[in-house]
């Protein structure tokens, strides 16, 4: 009784401080009224309308050109457990909360080409939540695939299902598998999960399934280290995803053509109320600065209702706040970044949109602007490999900015908080972070989305 409780509470399907139960409801009844499987209630039990929604978590996935190719979505590693895996119904429960909590956000139009996988049990395959994700950008990975050793029928009726609802569908695989190759042909992904295997047999998994009839997209899923990344890329995966992404051991962020120095110094004169010439006049001095500005302001993220040519122009439309926020997203443009710089760029731009979409909801306040900067600027000590004090003695902003980029406790550096707990892997480090923001999981996730939208967008405009 106590191991579903702790896993519901997990889930965010009952309180943190669960209320005494009736001694005569038993854990099946339990886990059907918090998380029905079925649409239709029970004689004489009331539908369940009002669903508890839980934090979901997010993890990058790489392409051999190492840019970010898509996401997985997750209520967290913590969840994934041996202890679900023993327990078909648990894991139901764990699958439908998570399909609920991504149905209604359209996760897939959000990501633009980019790919958005969720891993299932074979036993969740008939969820009645799958018809909203019959979408290109929508892979549902099966796991275990153990189930197809004990029933091979159902698991084909179950993917000619989805394959009637237009979803697609890979496997991920942690151990040999006999019987699986009818199943494998028709995947979209394959994963490997390359602590199951040596590099020898990582390799020729790869190779053969790429040589197999169906031809799936492979992914070497927990990758551990960049010396296991380069091992997983030689021997030809296609894509690449684990705790290497996030590393940053041995980061050299390679050289950029913006000179950092003069937009720092833009930076202070527009802080300073300096007249509009004469910060023009000084940016008319770096050609290259001013071209890759003017991309930036011209790119789709900023919504501009007409082309703005000249700084002199950006200016007077923009004004001093959001012409410094374009500016300052200048500060992590690199030459030629290998997948960490790749990474840490759209974090920090996902981090600043996040936090700006969320002005002025719970408790957080209305600047809007300064939680933009504190976003960006949160990572910029990582990026340019210096320490965040140091950087910014070389640049004036607000002290409210200045006290939650340095740790001091408020509302601003309550909101940081929840940007950086987001992109970690552990549901209740989001939960108590959100929970001193005062907003609730449906709204973290629906803003973590579409800053990840808005970030791939400014990327995008980037490299134009």
């Amino acid at each position: 009784m106590t191991v579903f409780k702790t896993i519901l509470r997990w889930l965010g399907l009952v309180p943190p401080v669960p209320a005494a139960a009736p001694a005569a409801e038993d854990a099946s009844e339990q886990l059907d009224a918090l998380a029905p499987l079925q649409v239709a209630p029970r004689a004489g039990v009331a539908a369940n309308t009002s669903r508890a929604a839980s934090f979901v978590c997010r993890e990058e996935l790489l392409d051999r050109s190492e840019q970010i190719a898509g996401y997985e979505f997750a209520l967290g590693r913590k969840l994934q457990s041996p202890m679900l895996e023993k327990s078909a119904k648990l894991r139901q429960v764990h699958d439908e909360a998570l399909l609920r909590n991504l149905s209604p956000l359209a996760v897939s139009s959000l990501l633009g080409d980019r790919f958005a996988f969720i891993r299932l049990s074979s036993a969740s395959l008939g969820s009645l939540l799958l018809p909203a994700f019959a979408n290109r950008n929508v892979i549902i990975m099966i796991t275990p695939a153990t189930a197809v050793e004990g029933d091979l029928a159902g698991v084909r009726t179950a993917l000619r299902r989805l394959q009637d609802l237009g979803v697609k569908h890979g496997w991920s695989l942690d151990r040999p598998l006999p019987g699986m190759g009818e199943f494998l042909e028709q995947a979209a992904l394959v994963e490997i999960d390359t602590t199951a295997f040596d590099g020898i047999q990582l390799k020729k998994m790869c190779v053969d399934l790429h040589a197999s009839k169906g031809k799936p997209r492979v992914i070497a899923g927990r990758i551990q280290t960049a010396d296991d990344f380069s091992l997983c890329y030689q021997s030809g995966f296609d894509y690449f995803m684990g705790p290497f992404v996030c590393s940053r051991e041995n980061w050299h962020p390679p050289k950029s053509e913006v000179n950092r120095l003069l937009v720092f110094e833009v930076l202070n004169m527009i802080r300073s109320g300096a007249d509009f010439g004469v910060i023009a006049d000084r940016l008319r001095n770096d050609p290259i600065l001013t071209y890759k500005l003017l991309r930036y302001i011209n790119s789709p993220g900023i919504g501009m209702l007409r082309r703005i040519d000249k700084i002199p122009q950006a200016l007077l439309i923009l004004g001093r706040d959001q012409f410094s926020r374009w500016l300052s997203l200048l500060l992590f443009d690199l030459n030629q970044p290998g997948y960490i710089g790749r990474v840490l760029n759209e974090n920090a731009l996902t981090r600043a949109r996040f936090m700006e979409r969320l002005a002025g909801r719970g408790r957080l306040p209305q600047e809007a602007d300064k939680l933009f900067m504190i976003g960006l600027f949160s990572l910029l000590d990582v990026m340019m490999k210096q320490p965040l004090t140091a950087i910014l003695q070389q640049i004036s902003l607000p002290d409210d900015v200045v006290s939650a980029l340095q740790g001091e406790p408020g509302a601003m550096r309550d909101a940081l908080a929840l940007a950086m707990a987001v992109e970690s892997k552990a549901p209740e480090e989001i939960a108590a972070a959100a929970l001193l923001c005062a907003l609730d999981a449906q709204q973290v996730t629906a803003v973590m989305l579409e800053a990840l939208d808005w970030a791939q967008t400014v990327v995008g405009a980037g490299k134009s």
